[in-house]
């Protein structure tokens, strides 16, 4: 279900930003890895790596969970979306997001969250940190549709009806999206440049210098 729907169907808006929530705008890093790590320690299998996190979280149901689980994939992403949530103290926003969020508000332009999260861990998550009324729409996972599908996307670009797309994310699920759907993309947070992107920004700072660029060539009609 998708919360924080607030402006009316058919609109047409020049510029939509989707934003990835993991690793882009709050750091969930901590938050994963001790959830991965309860999760791992139920079936006992071997620790958690760093490798895994980053598979975790910049690919939707990537290697770690086909190679650890197989056929039991949904039984296990189920334990570990309950086990993440009780960890949620160690999420902590971005530097910057705030800021960063409000600037964006400001010119008008829709922003929307396309996570590869369980939806309603998603949301009890970006409200816990203040930020919830800052989006149009909040989209995550019910099922397994997700990034990079299109399909997974498709209720949003059907909503707003953007002129152009600008998708910032960290992982490559996120640059798939983007090339998916025609969009121009920020890769921001991941030290792997080869992804392809549009943009690389080391920071949300970084990323704010783009979007100055990028908003400013024309406004919402």
């Amino acid at each position: 279900m998708n919360i924080q729907n607030k402006t009316g169907k058919g609109i047409t808006m020049s510029k939509l930003i989707i934003w990835d929530w993991d690793n882009t705008l709050a750091d969930t890093r901590k938050a994963v890895w001790a959830g991965l790590q309860d999760l791992v320690r139920f079936y006992n299998l071997p620790d958690i790596t760093e490798a895994d996190v980053l598979n975790v979280m910049t690919s939707h149901r990537g290697n770690f969970w086909q190679q650890r689980f197989g056929e039991n994939i949904p039984q296990a992403v189920e334990f570990y979306v309950q086990a993440y949530r009780q960890h949620t103290d160690l999420v902590q926003p971005f530097p910057q997001a705030l800021e960063l969020l409000k600037a964006v508000q400001e010119k008008n332009i829709p922003q929307v969250i396309l996570s590869n999260k369980n939806e309603p861990a998603l949301l009890e998550e970006v409200e816990k940190q203040g930020l919830i009324s800052y989006f149009s729409m909040i989209k995550g996972t019910v099922d397994f549709l997700g990034k990079p599908d299109v399909n997974f996307v498709k209720p949003i670009l059907e909503k707003f009806s953007p002129k152009q797309v600008i998708l910032i994310g960290d992982g490559i699920s996120d640059m798939l999206m983007a090339q998916n759907i025609g969009a121009i993309s920020i890769l921001v947070h991941q030290p792997n440049r080869n992804l392809p992107h549009t943009y690389y920004a080391e920071t949300l700072s970084d990323v704010q210098k783009y979007l100055e660029s990028l908003l400013n060539e024309g406004i919402n009609e």
